[in-house]
């Protein structure tokens, strides 16, 4: 039996005293309330990636000068955002990563600085995880149901979009593809073995053109179905552009605010006001987000967050998320319900929170141990009837802890379960 879940993404709200309600003012909503000392905050959304991006500044906008740079800025994160999903995005045919998926085994693409910026990135990333970071498990996201052409709502897709390896059912006398039946074992396992293999392309830059070449492997399924290797740098890309934006920003001298994609990706500037820390809710994954379990005080820092129930439905007594464990090939079960991250860059931060909830609780906390032991780490594990309690955290004493507990202590620094 089939159930779908709601398709929520984490929500972390940033609680400040002067984003109140709103009014549209050429593109950009705006309290007009004024503040300490005139501060007030203007926001912009941006529908990208099939979510949404958020950008918050706060200044004095009683001065015109300071709104006219505000508008210029809003114009400036647009064509950002345009270029990359243009360059990035696996639902825009002509983007460099789609034409790379395209492309035969072996072949060279050509890609844009972007892309290959990105990508290399991503590369670095895989290596630095041992490959719980692994942007290759395209076709096992797809093969769970878990790519643009399936509604999140529904779990449905038009036959039109229909692959090999897809399960179908007939709803209203109509044939669709669903998501809501288990996948055939071989395709779970060719897509992990082809993902495994991520870490053979090859980046090239030559003449101030840039090149990515596909590994000469390949994978045959149930049908004689030949499949090159493919890759999703959604993730990761939503984390480097909020990096991006937090410069643009910068360069226009915007010192308080925040800009974020997707409820995930974060980065903070400043205070709110000139005041205080802004102050960061970490939704608790057992209530779907409508609460939170933890709050952080966070100023000039990025931080991102993972979870395993956002875009999630279940089949029976099992619950499946779009976070792939490369090591498997299928949706994770490793009891890691949410996972957030600060320090580093919003990038970064993206690919170590996929790969730490990939990991599992012990594998986790040993490598956070090794390599994180800088950074704030807090993960919340779910219990076995699905109910979430138990926190790990390298930091302590810097969260304030809503609901649930801390089970571990910390010393020198290192997580003692």
């Amino acid at each position: 039996m089939k159930k779908l879940l709601a398709a929520t993404c984490i929500a972390m709200s940033l609680a400040s005293a002067l984003i109140l309600p709103s009014c549209d003012i050429n593109g950009l909503n705006s309290d007009n309330s004024g503040g300490q000392n005139g501060y007030s905050s203007k926001k912009a959304t941006y529908s990208k990636f099939n979510t949404l991006a958020t950008l918050v500044v706060t200044d004095n906008f009683n001065d015109d000068a300071v709104t006219d740079k505000l508008l210029s800025l809003n114009e400036d994160v647009k064509a950002y955002l345009d270029s990359l999903e243009n360059s990035l995005s696996t639902s825009v045919e002509s983007s460099y990563v789609s034409l790379f998926n395209a492309a035969d085994a072996g072949a060279t693409v050509e890609i844009d600085e972007m892309t290959y910026t990105i990508l290399s990135l991503a590369c670095d990333m895989y290596e630095y995880t041992q490959g719980y970071y692994n942007p290759a498990v395209y076709y096992s996201v797809d093969l769970y149901g878990f790519t643009p052409r399936f509604s999140n709502y529904t779990g449905y897709a038009d036959i039109s979009t229909k692959m090999p390896y897809d399960r179908t059912e007939e709803v209203n006398k109509t044939t669709y593809v669903t998501r809501g039946i288990e996948p055939d074992e071989h395709y779970v396992e060719i897509f992990r073995d082809l993902a495994s293999h991520f870490g053979e392309i090859e980046l090239k830059e030559e003449g101030g053109r840039y090149y990515a070449v596909k590994p000469d492997y390949t994978v045959e399924g149930l049908d004689g179905d030949t499949y090159s290797l493919a890759i999703d740098l959604g993730g990761i890309g939503k984390g480097y552009a909020v990096d991006a934006v937090s410069a643009i920003m910068s360069s226009y001298g915007f010192e308080y605010g925040f800009f974020e994609f997707g409820k995930s990706s974060y980065s903070i500037k400043g205070s709110h006001d000139q005041s205080g820390n802004w102050n960061m809710s970490i939704s608790d994954p057992s209530t779907m987000g409508w609460t939170d379990f933890a709050q952080l005080e966070l100023s000039n820092i990025c931080l991102s967050t993972s979870g395993d129930y956002e875009k999630a439905y279940s089949i029976g007594d099992t619950t499946y998320c779009h976070i792939i464990n490369p090591m498997t090939g299928c949706p994770i079960q490793t009891g890691i319900a949410s996972c957030t991250i600060t320090g580093r860059t919003s990038a970064e931060d993206d690919a170590l929170t996929t790969a730490l909830s990939a990991m599992g609780k012990e594998r986790a906390v040993q490598f956070i141990n090794e390599n994180l032991s800088y950074m704030q780490v807090v993960m919340m594990m779910r219990n076995a009837d699905g109910s979430c309690t138990d926190i790990i955290t390298n930091c302590p004493d810097e969260i304030k802890v809503t609901s649930g507990r801390i089970i571990n202590t910390v010393s020198d620094g290192k997580i003692i379960l």
